[in-house]
């Protein structure tokens, strides 16, 4: 998929285009001689028409290259559906390593968990790798919608308490467990 901001440099490097193969004479005297008195004296000479010229053609090939390499990027960071699959499923073990503190007043923060192992599992860069929460489920734990904001192509990441490993004072810590399926939660 191209990315606005290729064709955005594209566009750009179109204009640059034009503009070094329009005389530039003919620009000068249709937006420029009208401020002089003697707008003969003020003409550029030969040699700075040529650079105005290169300086487009330059400025064309920069954008085109830039174009190129925002099209390349924007396919790098752009998670197909297999690509979600495999970083859900990555999340729900990653997920499953953790633990989470819960008391009689508040239950284990999932959300946190969650963003935890995605930033894990993608190197601290989502791209364009995003989840949000689905809401509860019947056991008090928590669903997440994991999907590419670009395709779209959903998994539902189930979190839940699992058995308590160490308690303190009314404050317990739990261990999670996790598991991804295909679909919106």
């Amino acid at each position: 998929m191209i990315s606005k901001y290729a064709i955005g440099c594209w566009g750009l490097a179109a204009v640059f285009i034009l503009l070094a193969w329009v005389n530039p004479r003919v620009i000068y005297w249709g937006a420029r001689a009208w401020r002089y008195r003697n707008p003969e004296a003020n003409e550029p000479s030969p040699a700075a028409y040529t650079t105005q010229r290169i300086g487009s053609c330059l400025s064309a090939a920069v954008l085109t290259v830039m174009g190129f390499v925002l099209m390349h990027w924007e396919d790098q960071s752009t998670y197909n559906a297999g690509d979600v699959k495999n970083s859900a499923d990555q999340v729900a073990e990653q997920v499953g390593r953790e633990t989470a503190s819960r008391s009689s007043i508040l239950q284990p923060d999932y959300y946190l968990a969650v963003d935890t192992a995605m930033r894990k599992v993608t190197g601290n860069e989502l791209g364009d790798l995003q989840f949000r929460s689905a809401g509860r489920t019947a056991s008090g734990g928590e669903q997440f919608t994991i999907s590419s904001t670009k395709t779209g192509n959903p998994y539902c990441l189930i979190v839940e308490a699992a058995a308590p490993v160490q308690g303190r004072l009314g404050v317990e810590d739990v261990k999670l467990s996790a598991q991804a399926h295909k679909g919106e939660c």
